[in-house]
């Protein structure tokens, strides 16, 4: 979370006089090309904090990184008659002029027989639309934090104030913002390098142990075989690594070539060496390199390689809820001409419940005519064709 404190004045907020400041805020955060920015926030006299809620991860940081904060603001006022519509206006004109004056007023505007003869009585007049800007935002104060600022905790920092009073974004800032910045260097995340050692014989392994060892974080952690470390197991013996260990290469006897290495650790006032092979002179060269590298990199991230720093990890952004589409009885309809009231009748009944509904009224203007006898007069003359129904069949609107 980032928090920060406002500073009213005693008269605004406890005795709640003067006129109400609204603004409405939000954060920017920026480490090299990441950018994330914050919900927006609405902030008057009534809060005592601006609260930004939840985690922001940037995962391409270095330990020289420099995260940018810049808090920015819009002054919020007017009331909704800045968004008047030309209908709105011409019903306020016309009640306020006279009778006779607005109706003329109103005609003109909606268009008829009674508009003026330039608008022509075919169109309603149109107006203007209205020039209503949106909020414009501005820097009100900013922030870098960098490595020094990382913390397993929140904590203050400093920010620089980018406006005065005089501005209608302003907000009384107290001057400083609260948050929690930590890191998580790869190296206290991620194993460097893994692969099987020789532990030789001392207090730990007697007669010397195969052990599968995995440097990662603050120690090398020696397992008995792979599986225990996939596994996530706890490790048959753990070497200390950190800013005070020792690393020295050994060389088998009479070659003068590295072989091996020995980790030196002091426990109080007593060094503790364990001393490890290696199955061959390059996978001894490839261990020295990264124990290497691993302290190179202890050393530029400082504070963070101390412990491994609980980090939290922000829930993907849901994007906005699509909202079923609402049809009309009108919509439901996909009726073939051949059966219209057979598919309106079962649409009646599932609205209803199950229950049929009656024969309605409207029924006999789609039945057909009785036939008719044969016409007196001359035997085996055609008879008339058959009157189409009356209406269009394809099309039937029903208010349910």
């Amino acid at each position: 979370d980032l928090r920060i404190p406002l500073m009213w004045k005693d008269t605004e907020y406890f005795r709640n006089k003067g006129e109400l400041h609204r603004c409405a805020v939000f954060c920017l955060l920026q480490l090299g090309a990441e950018i994330h920015d914050t919900p927006m926030v609405l902030v008057d006299r009534t809060l005592t904090d601006i609260c930004f809620e939840g985690a922001f991860l940037f995962s391409e940081a270095g330990p020289d990184f420099e995260l940018k904060v810049e808090l920015y603001s819009a002054g919020l006022a007017g009331g909704p008659a800045q968004g008047s519509t030309p209908r709105k206006l011409a019903t306020r004109l016309s009640t306020s002029l006279g009778r006779s004056s607005g109706k003329r007023v109103r005609a003109a505007m909606d268009g008829g027989p009674g508009s003026p003869p330039g608008n022509g009585g075919t169109g309603p007049l149109l107006l203007p639309t209205p020039n209503v800007p949106g909020p414009r935002f501005h820097l009100l104060a900013h922030a870098v934090l960098s490595l020094a600022e990382v913390q397993d905790g929140f904590r203050t920092h400093d920010l620089t104030i980018a406006s005065s009073e005089e501005s209608s974004f302003w907000l009384p800032l107290y001057g400083s913002m609260c948050c929690r910045l930590v890191a998580q260097p790869r190296c206290m995340a991620a194993p460097v390098t893994s692969g099987f050692l020789l532990l030789q014989p001392g207090a730990e392994a007697p007669s010397g142990t195969r052990l599968f060892c995995v440097l990662r974080g603050t120690g090398l952690l020696c397992y008995r075989d792979p599986g225990q470390a996939e596994g996530g197991m706890e490790p048959a013996l753990t070497i200390a690594v950190n800013k005070e260990t020792r690393i020295r290469a050994t060389e088998r006897e009479g070659r003068g070539q590295p072989h091996g290495m020995a980790v030196t650790n002091r426990y109080g006032g007593e060094e503790v060496t364990h001393t490890l092979v290696a199955e061959s002179q390059a996978e001894a060269q490839r261990w020295l390199e990264a124990f290497w590298q691993h302290f190179y990199d202890m050393s530029q991230w400082k504070q963070c390689c101390e412990e491994l720093m609980r980090m939290e990890v922000p829930p993907p952004r849901r994007p906005p809820a699509v909202l079923p589409r609402q049809g009309s009885l009108y919509h439901e309809m996909a009726i073939d001409p051949a059966d219209d009231i057979e598919a309106v009748t079962d649409i009646l009944t599932r609205r209803a419940g199950g229950q049929a509904p009656g024969t309605p009224p409207w029924l006999s203007l789609f039945e057909e005519p009785p036939p008719r006898g044969p016409a007196s007069g001359r035997a085996g003359s055609p008879s008339p064709p058959p009157r189409r129904p009356w209406g269009r069949p394809r099309t039937l609107s029903l208010d349910a």
